[in-house]
């Protein structure tokens, strides 16, 4: 009897020890600060990809968005794909909200493990440069993008009504 409570007792802390965050995979604050990067410039032909994932119940869609305006949506657990295309106006805003963010990195450590956090890969392709990013709800708050995912998931969202 006392053999099982040692062994139950055993594993709710080896369960409680993997889920606890270890503070030595964080920068030191007074020698590591986050950098900050420039979004691409989104003149010429250029084109902006998110891949929105994860959550509790496995989301996996997608938008693409090209200079023309043109955009596509997809949802890969519902099997349905739509195309559109963005009026003069959200076109500008979505420029707008590109040009004024700026990528801030994240002060945590790199493989931050959210298991039901939605993840966000961002690719913007514009006419001087590429920025790849990988965000999650923990870190996006922090890292300058949450208008420029904000408006993307909202193009999504309007898609897919």
């Amino acid at each position: 009897m006392l053999r099982k409570y040692f062994i139950g007792s055993l594993f709710i802390i080896l369960l409680l020890m993997g889920c606890a965050q270890s503070t030595a995979a964080y920068p030191n604050p007074e020698t590591e600060t986050p950098t900050s990067t420039s979004l691409p410039i989104l003149s010429g032909d250029w084109k902006i990809k998110m891949t929105h994932s994860g959550g509790i119940m496995g989301l996996l869609r997608s938008v693409e968005v090209s200079a023309d305006g043109k955009y596509t949506v997809t949802d890969e657990r519902a099997s349905q794909t739509f195309s559109g295309e963005l009026g003069a106006n959200e076109l500008a805003k979505l420029v707008e909200v590109i040009s004024t963010s700026e990528y801030i990195s994240p002060s945590g450590p790199e493989g931050m493990v959210c298991a039901d956090c939605f993840v966000y890969d961002l690719e913007i392709q514009g006419s001087d440069s590429t920025l790849t990013i990988q965000l999650n709800d923990i870190n996006l708050p922090d890292s300058g993008m949450a208008h420029v995912v904000g408006y993307l998931r909202g193009l999504i969202d309007k898609a897919l009504k």
